[in-house]
């Protein structure tokens, strides 16, 4: 009881401290924004730094246009935790004028760890107690002139595509009452989508910065290992290097996208974090004649008809180009599920639940998970051979057989298992001779709230690339159509395997009516600049042929 007591009223002061943060802000961040704030927030990120640079914008004037948005986002969406207004502002009076983000203010996602403010994780045992020293990717970016202003919600186990945790509460779509902006850097996604930022760093380690993206209408590019700073932030799946955590940026619209990745990478990170490797920007121009593969189905979720379309518009766009469209089939779609769910959860969620009190609770798909990661290996190897033998599903079946908290000889099978999967498919890759490939970030649309409690096993369009750690990005399209996108008349959600029918009982295409519907664009490793010229490429063509995303709340 005592336990209880203590954890509900950390909750309690955690919570006050936000809104009486909110509340002081609020004579000079509560007031509509000026004309000169429209237009500052109208501006491009390399228009706006170079107007600061020039002298013609003061940072805490970008600031105050960036806060008021963010207030009204987080009024309508609760995507913020920790607000930073008051240290941002001192920053802008000393930032770097001539910088190559000077007076840009950046969001960061609730792990980031920021000088005197906590890394709370949304778990009450981190609450009130502030980190001592900003991460490496922080320095970074205030060397570079960034005005670092709030922090974003997340999961508590960053292991979900939802985001809802006991401290800050769910996180909405901004499109969408009622659905996730994804996760796990969800808070993230609503705040750039709905227009309370411009940019953004998030994490991901299964498709944490691509399915926000995805969800909620944003741009991102996901890096591989060793291109961004990551050391000296928190998580709670600390040692987990089964399958690496990366840091990306995540921005409301492409040219910022492209601008500050060349922005972070021309700061040398590699001299504010050991972790990165020392690969300079590239300037990349790519073939009038590209060969593009495209994955139509993992064969283990076929895609939505919303997630359909916007990959069919994306394919003719690019054929209308000139470009060669071929069908790519990965090496089993079915070993990269159960190869990366095991490489992620090898603990069966140990360490992350360890930091986590018995009264506290947790999203509900990894708790369906580590309930059964943890049955008895037995009850499982007959569930599964029930599922194989009597269902005849041969893809929950290897899942379930495997889903066990990992002895270290069989964590070091699966690493070596993990090696194998990449040689195939980078062999694969260059058998097939494609430049890059194209596929959907998700199966559907965003998930109604609490939706990973049926669709926690439908990761595999985005985790694939985190296991053979590809640079993938993600573009929004278009938006979910009820009248183009709803299931066949002949769909039978009975025929369905057991992950597909977890992800299909959240589609329904009246409620999503208006969710914003991405597609994936991947190029090999270590090969952001080429993915970013593709992304370019990809937008171009989508416009040349009428198809032109619309944001969400454009002032």
């Amino acid at each position: 009881m005592f336990a209880y007591l203590k954890y509900k009223k950390t909750i309690a002061a955690k919570q006050k401290e936000r809104a009486d943060r909110i509340a002081e802000l609020m004579p000079v961040y509560g007031t509509p924004l000026t004309a000169e704030e429209v237009k500052i927030f109208r501006t491009s990120v390399p228009e706006l730094v170079a107007e600061v640079h020039k002298g013609l914008v003061k940072p805490i004037d970008v600031l105050h246009a960036y806060g008021k948005r963010a207030l009204k986002a987080q009024e309508d969406t609760n995507c913020l935790t920790e607000i930073l207004f008051k240290d941002a502002e001192k920053q802008a009076e000393v930032c770097n004028n001539h910088g190559s983000l000077a007076g840009l203010p950046i969001s960061f996602k609730d792990t980031v760890s920021i000088k005197g403010y906590d890394c709370t994780l949304g778990i009450a045992m981190h609450a009130f107690k502030p980190l001592e020293n900003d991460a490496p990717l922080v320095r970074l970016l205030k060397d570079a002139g960034a005005l670092p202003y709030c922090k974003t919600n997340i999961p508590m186990t960053l292991l979900s595509y939802e985001s809802y945790n006991n401290i800050w509460g769910r996180t909405e779509n901004p499109h969408v009452k009622g659905y996730t902006p994804g996760g796990s850097s969800g808070g993230e996604a609503a705040l750039l989508a709905y227009g309370g930022g411009r940019v953004g760093l998030a994490t991901d380690v299964a498709g944490s910065v691509r399915v926000p993206s995805h969800f909620s209408g944003c741009y991102t590019v996901r890096s591989s290992f060793g291109r961004i700073p990551r050391a000296g932030n928190c998580t709670p799946t600390r040692g987990q290097d089964g399958i690496t955590s990366i840091y990306s940026p995540m921005t409301r619209s492409f040219d910022d996208l492209e601008y500050v990745f060349k922005a972070i990478i021309d700061m040398k990170p590699w001299e504010y974090d050991y972790t990165v490797h020392p690969i300079p920007w590239r300037e990349i121009t790519l073939p009038k004649k590209l060969k593009i593969g495209v994955m139509y189905s993992d064969g283990v979720v076929d895609p939505s008809p919303a997630c359909t379309r916007a990959l069919k518009q994306t394919v003719d766009a690019l054929t209308k180009q000139g470009h060669e469209i071929v069908t790519f089939t990965p090496p089993s779609p079915v070993d990269a599920l159960r190869i990366s769910t095991q490489l992620i959860l090898a603990d069966a969620g140990r360490v992350a639940t360890s930091q986590i009190a018995w009264c506290e609770p947790f999203d509900k798909g990894v708790t369906k998970f580590l309930r059964i990661a943890r049955l008895p290996r037995f009850i499982k190897k007959i569930w599964a051979w029930w599922y194989l033998r009597v269902k005849g599903d041969a893809v929950i079946s290897s899942l379930l057989n495997n889903w066990n908290e990992k002895t270290m000889p069989e964590h070091m099978d699966l690493v070596y298992e993990r090696e194998g999967y990449r040689a195939q498919y980078f062999k694969a890759w260059k058998e097939s001779g494609i430049d890059f490939l194209v596929t959907v970030p998700n199966a559907t649309p965003a998930l109604p709230h609490n939706g990973m409690f049926e669709s926690f096993a439908s990761i595999g369009y985005a985790v694939m690339f985190n296991l053979v750690d590809y640079s993938s990005g993600v573009i929004p399209v278009t938006h979910v159509d009820k009248g183009l996108d709803a299931l066949p008349a002949d769909f039978n959600l009975k025929k369905l395997n057991y992950v597909a029918k977890g992800a299909y009982r959240n589609y329904n295409a009246e409620k999503m009516h208006g969710l914003p519907v991405g597609v994936q664009i991947v190029g090999h490793r270590l090969e952001e600049e080429k993915v970013l010229k593709m992304m370019a490429l990809t937008v171009s063509a989508l416009k040349d042929i009428g198809v032109e995303y619309e944001l969400l709340n454009e002032i």
